[in-house]
């Protein structure tokens, strides 16, 4: 089958800069090796060359064929004639081309002949061979006999159907109406080779279509019709563009004509990754990158346009996924720090154009977190942060972005406008959806939060400037008794700004060892005599003086230096109880340390493992219900401190909501109740009963009860009379540097017997 000269473009040149797209001309690759689209256009590439050598061998014969040949449509316009037809027609191509074949020139003026050709014509038009036998006038005005042959050619899917007219003059009343020899043959594989090519673009993996000069669509392959959610339907080319709509890459706004790439391509642009959105009426849209370009003939005429389609949908998918992952966080779903930041940063530019637009940033942290994480494990943790996250989403407005800091810490972004009033409102509503219990593995257990402000201010120029007062604002929240807002104001600042030196000198002090250690002595109540020590760190500063724990644990804690200073606290005390042991009147005495939850989740072999230090007799350990966690880390320990026989002592028993079960899950021999319910004592009914219960409970489980914060005769007469056989507080002595604590117990002797479990004498 010929190429049409103006009804469509050719196939060929339809490749051509497919191929040029691809990087994959001759002499020029640069596609991946292994690369499947690589080896499928290459294939047409190959294709190509066969093709165009095959194409000018058909040309050839199609030309200067000694019969009459023309290509119609299938109502019988003149779409292409070869040169012995313009020769008997004695007109150009121009006049021809696009006229009925039975308007011809070459028919007999008057005859019968061109209704007979227009019936023929037709009828090849609708899928019928016909052969039909007419006068024509020949080039030099003789009326000569035609054999002519109307085959309709093979329909494809985006070309209309087209009609093959064979002729020949009869002579000698014999003819073959069959092509035969050397054009015959051309033929064939021509066509061969256009069902070929016809082929390679309904397979090919993109979408390419194909327009004429005048902006008809010629070429549709299969890809394209998918992409456009036409499938197989038999749609016509002038209805296809009511089933879907062209977008920009937004996926909003609508692609105009002068943006869409096939137009672009007509107008003579070389259009390259060029995106859009297809979205097909009912079906899910499509994102595509377009290249290609005009399509022009062998002088230079325009023929129109090709553009080849990827389809990137997945792509983009995954990419808008990362994007996402990126600014929100994983458990939760909340935007996170970044995102937050970014959003705080335009908030704050508008407030500088305009103050009548204040914002707000709030900090919250969950109070007790840690204990519900611990006594029900990390699962049931991640749970309540996703509840969380749920209520604060519902309690804040429209407007506000609720954003996960990381752990427990939350931060809202409260947004136009929000003063000093508003944003107070939104913290009350927050407060109140935490009262709700929430119900975690079957119980009912209550949570609440402790959440910092910040109001706009001209003073804050850089975005970390109000997320560091909200966060400053929160921990005051703690500070202050939990459950509460607090407003920042600016001595917080000042406040802040001493931890943040006064953690600079705590990383000095432990590189310069200026910490010693004091001794609060332990009773024995009945006799009166010292049967051990509370050993309680002093930090020597070298401008501010000996500074108690209160100057600088809380800092400790916050910054993870309690885990060295802690470390350094155990080693000076098993030293200094050694010292002791050497003397007869001092050797039956104990010491304890406190021991903070996070020595406990240090791990095995590194510099501060609790584990690493030598235990000497009589040296006890101190924990907080608070600080018994059930990580790897801290069972680890745990289990290890049980079977070097370490003696526990559980701190501040009563204070906590799981007393009970800490002293019955790990291997506690002593219980030291807290301050709390001793000072009421003894005209407090209620504390009393508290502490006779505790000193009953303890004889039962076989276990010692020290009563802490006696600062009265009363008090320890009290404590006395319920049952506790030992005490410390004030009453007796404030703690004291080790030599002053020797003396003490030598003045106090304990004997040779030892405490917890043996018979003062």
């Amino acid at each position: 089958m010929p190429p049409s000269s103006r009804a469509e473009p050719d196939l060929l040149a339809v490749l051509e800069p497919l191929l040029q797209a691809a990087g994959l001309t001759e002499g020029h690759r640069s596609a991946p090796d292994g690369d499947p689209r690589r080896n499928a256009v290459e294939a047409a590439q190959a294709a190509l060359m066969g093709a165009r050598r095959e194409r000018d061998v058909w040309r050839d014969a199609w030309q200067h064929s000694g019969e009459f040949r023309a290509l119609l449509s299938a109502d019988g316009a003149l779409l292409d004639l070869n040169t012995q037809v313009l020769r008997a027609a004695r007109q150009p191509a121009e006049l021809l081309l696009g006229r009925r074949v039975w308007e011809a020139p070459w028919w007999p003026s008057g005859s019968a002949e061109a209704p007979q050709v227009q019936q023929a014509a037709l009828q090849a038009g609708a899928g019928e061979i016909t052969r039909l036998t007419v006068r024509a006038v020949s080039p030099d005005a003789r009326l000569v006999t035609l054999d002519l042959k109307f085959t309709p050619l093979p329909r494809r899917a985006w070309a209309a159907q087209q009609v093959l007219v064979e002729g020949r003059v009869r002579r000698h009343d014999t003819v073959s109406l069959t092509s035969t020899g050397s054009d015959g043959e051309a033929l064939r594989e021509a066509n061969l080779t256009r069902v070929a090519l016809e082929s390679l673009l309904e397979n090919v993996q993109d979408g390419i279509v194909a327009c004429d000069s005048a902006g008809s669509l010629t070429v549709f392959n299969r890809v394209s019709r998918e992409m456009h959610g036409l499938g197989s339907a038999p749609v016509p080319p002038s209805e296809w563009s009511r089933h879907y709509d062209l977008y920009e890459p937004d996926g909003v706004t609508s692609l105009v004509q002068a943006r869409i790439p096939l137009f672009r391509a007509l107008q003579g642009e070389q259009v390259r990754d060029v995106e859009m959105v297809i979205a097909p009426r009912g079906l899910p849209r499509r994102t595509v990158r377009a290249s290609g370009g005009p399509l022009t003939g062998p002088d230079g005429e325009p023929l129109g346009a090709v553009v080849a389609m990827h389809d990137v949908t997945a792509q983009k998918h995954a990419e808008s996924r990362l994007r996402h992952d990126a600014l929100h966080d994983r458990l939760t779903g909340l935007p996170n720090r970044a995102l937050l930041a970014s959003l705080l940063e335009k908030t704050m530019r508008r407030f500088e154009r305009d103050p009548g637009h204040p914002y707000a940033v709030m900090f919250l942290d969950l109070d007790d977190f840690k204990n519900v994480n611990d006594a029900y494990g990390h699962l049931t943790g991640d749970r309540l942060l996703l509840e969380t996250a749920a209520r604060l989403r519902d309690a804040v407005r429209r407007t506000d972005t609720v954003a996960r800091m990381g752990g427990d810490e939350f931060a809202v972004l409260l947004d136009a406008p929000c003063d000093e009033l508003n944003a107070r409102r939104v913290a009350e509503r927050l407060q109140r959806s935490m009262l709700r219990p929430f119900r975690l593995q079957g119980q009912d257990v209550r949570v609440t939060t402790s959440i910092g402000l910040a109001v706009a201010s001209r003073g804050y120029t850089r975005l970390e400037e109000p997320l560091r007062d909200a966060d400053t604002a929160m921990y005051a929240a703690k500070r202050a008794g939990r459950n509460r807002t607090v407003l920042f104001e600016p001595s917080m600042h000042e406040q802040a700004l001493a931890r943040v030196d006064t953690e600079r000198q705590l990383r000095e002090a432990l590189r310069e060892e200026q910490f010693t250690l004091h001794y609060q002595p332990v009773m024995h109540l009945p006799s009166g005599r010292c049967v051990g020590f509370e050993a309680l760190v002093r930090w020597q500063h070298p401008q501010r003086g000996l500074l108690a724990p209160g100057a600088f644990l809380d800092v400790a804690e916050r910054s993870g230096l309690i885990v060295p200073l802690g470390a350094w606290v155990l080693r000076e005390a098993a030293r200094q109880l050694r010292e002791w042991q050497g003397e007869a009147d001092l050797a039956g005495l104990f010491v304890s340390v406190n021991l903070s939850g996070q020595q406990l989740q240090v791990p095995a072999g590194t510099p501060d493992d609790l584990l690493t230090v030598s235990f000497p007799d009589g040296l006890h350990l101190e924990i907080t219900e608070t600080s018994l966690a059930d990580t790897p880390e801290a069972l680890r320990a745990m289990g290890a401190l049980e079977r070097r026989g370490v003696p526990l002592m559980l701190d501040d028993f009563g204070t906590g909501f799981a007393s009970l079960s800490a002293a019955q899950r790990f291997p506690v021999g002593t219980l030291k109740i807290d301050r709390s319910f001793v000072s009421p004592l003894p005209g407090d009914a209620r504390q009393t009963a508290i502490v006779a219960s505790v000193v009953t409970l303890a004889r039962h489980m076989q276990l010692n009860v020290v009563a802490e914060g006696i600062e009265t005769a009363e008090q320890a007469q009290a404590v006395t009379d319920l049952g506790c056989t030992f005490g410390q507080g004030f009453l007796f002595s404030r703690p004291l540097p080790s030599a002053d604590a020797a003396a003490f117990a030598r003045s106090r002797p304990l004997g040779t017997a030892r405490p917890f479990g043996g018979t003062v004498t």
